[in-house]
C-alpha cells in the first residue's frame, strides 16, 4: 500500500510540473506580446498582457517580470493609480526582485500627483471626456506609501499634505493626527515649522467652537505655537502665531468666565470668585480681564482691582490694503464692440475738472 501512494505522489508531481511548464511556457508567450506592443507604443494594450502573464505563470520571476513591466507600461498611459497596484502587488510578495528605494519614491510622486489634482479617467474607452473622471486616490496612496516607508526623506512632506488634505475633507480629527505623527517622528525636517503651525491653528479652530472641554486642545495649542516662535523668531509667520497665541489666551479665559458665571448663578459664589481669580492672574490681558475685575469687585468688597492693566496684544491678523491709483486722464474710456450705440464717456469722480462729453457712433 505504502508502494501504491509513492507510484500516485510521483504521477501527481509529474503531472503537475508538466501542467506548471505548459502554464509558464502560455505566460512567456503572453508576456512577448506584450513587450511587442509596448515597443510599438500600444502602451494600455501592453499592460494587459503582462497582467495575463501574471495570473498565468507558476514561476515566481516570471510574475515578478510580468509586475514590473505592468508598472512601466501604465506609468506609460498615465494610469498611475494601475501602477501604484502594481507597486504594491511587487512588494507585497516578490519584495527580492524590486527595487525598493525607487518604487517607494514613486509612490509618494504618486500621492502627490493626487494631492495636486490628478485624476485618471473612469473609463478608457472615454478618456477623451475631461469630466468623466475616477476618485480620488490620495489618503489610499499616501497612507500606504507612509506605512511602508514611513521614514523616508519624503514622508514628513507626505504627512503634511495628507494632514491637508483630511482638513479639505473635513476630517479633522485625522488631520490633527497626522499632524501629530509628524512632529513626533521627523522634528528635523523643514516640515516641522509648518506642521506646528498648521497643529495650532488646527487645535484653536476646534476650542473655538466649543469642542475643547476640559481646555486640553487650546493648552497644546498654545504649546507648539510658542514652540514656532521660539524656533523661528524672525520668521514671516512669527506674528501670525503670536496673535494666535493672543487668541488661544482669550479662549482659555472664557472658558473660565463661563464656568465662574456658572457656578455664580447657582449661588455658588465662593467658587465662581476662584475661577474669577484665576482669570484675572492668568490671562490679565485677555479681553475678560476687565469684566472678571468688576464682577469680583461686586462679589468680594475686599478685592482691589489692579492699578494697571497690560495693553492687549493684538488679535487680527494684518492685511495691506491699496488704495486704487489717481487716473491720469479726465475721462475712463470704456471700449463698446464696433456698432454699438453711444458711448457715454464716464467722469472720473477725482478728478473735480472732468466733465462728461457724448461721443459719436462708433
Amino acid at each position: 500500500m505504502r508502494h501504491l501512494f509513492n507510484i500516485i505522489f510521483v504521477v501527481l508531481t509529474t503531472v503537475y510540473c508538466l501542467s506548471a511548464a505548459a502554464d509558464d511556457a502560455a505566460a512567456a508567450a503572453r508576456y512577448d506580446n506584450g513587450h511587442k506592443l509596448y515597443v510599438d507604443g500600444d502602451y494600455r494594450e501592453a499592460a494587459k498582457a503582462f497582467v495575463d502573464s501574471h495570473l498565468l505563470a507558476d514561476s515566481p520571476v516570471i510574475r515578478a517580470n510580468s509586475l514590473i513591466a505592468q508598472i512601466g507600461a501604465y506609468r506609460m498611459c498615465g494610469l498611475i493609480y494601475e501602477e501604484f497596484t502594481a507597486i504594491e502587488k511587487l512588494l507585497d510578495k516578490y519584495i527580492e526582485f524590486a527595487d525598493y528605494k525607487a518604487l517607494s519614491e514613486r509612490q509618494f510622486e504618486i500621492g502627490d500627483a493626487f494631492h495636486s489634482g490628478k485624476r485618471e479617467p473612469a473609463f478608457w474607452a472615454l478618456r477623451w471626456v475631461p469630466w468623466l473622471l475616477g476618485p480620488d486616490y490620495t489618503e489610499e496612496v499616501y497612507t500606504k506609501a507612509l506605512k511602508r516607508s514611513p521614514f523616508s526623506p519624503r514622508a514628513p512632506q507626505a504627512l503634511l499634505r495628507l494632514a491637508h488634505w483630511y482638513e479639505m475633507e473635513g476630517k479633522t480629527a485625522e488631520s490633527l493626527k497626522t499632524l501629530r505623527k509628524l512632529l513626533k517622528d521627523h522634528p528635523e525636517s523643514k516640515e516641522y515649522n509648518f506642521g506646528l503651525l498648521a497643529l495650532g491653528n488646527g487645535l484653536l479652530e476646534i476650542a473655538r467652537c466649543g469642542g475643547d472641554g476640559d481646555g486640553l486642545l487650546v493648552t497644546e495649542a498654545v504649546k507648539v505655537l510658542q514652540l514656532f516662535v521660539d524656533r523661528c523668531p524672525q520668521a514671516p509667520e512669527a506674528e501670525f502665531a503670536k496673535r494666535k497665541i493672543a487668541q488661544a489666551r482669550d479662549i482659555q479665559s472664557d472658558r473660565l468666565y463661563q464656568m465662574a458665571d456658572y457656578y455664580r448663578g447657582h449661588g455658588r459664589t465662593e467658587v465662581a470668585t476662584r475661577y474669577l481669580s484665576q482669570l484675572v492672574q492668568k490671562y490679565p490681558d485677555s479681553r475678560k480681564a476687565e469684566s472678571a475685575e468688576k464682577e469680583l469687585a461686586a462679589m468680594d468688597k475686599s478685592y482691589l482691582p489692579g492699578d494697571f492693566a497690560p495693553t492687549p496684544a493684538a488679535r487680527l491678523i494684518p492685511v495691506n490694503s491699496y488704495s486704487i491709483p489717481e487716473s491720469a486722464e479726465k475721462e475712463l474710456i470704456s471700449p463698446l464692440k464696433p456698432g454699438s450705440h453711444y458711448l457715454i464717456s464716464v467722469p472720473d469722480l477725482k478728478n473735480d475738472s472732468a466733465t462728461p462729453n457724448q461721443t459719436g457712433a462708433l
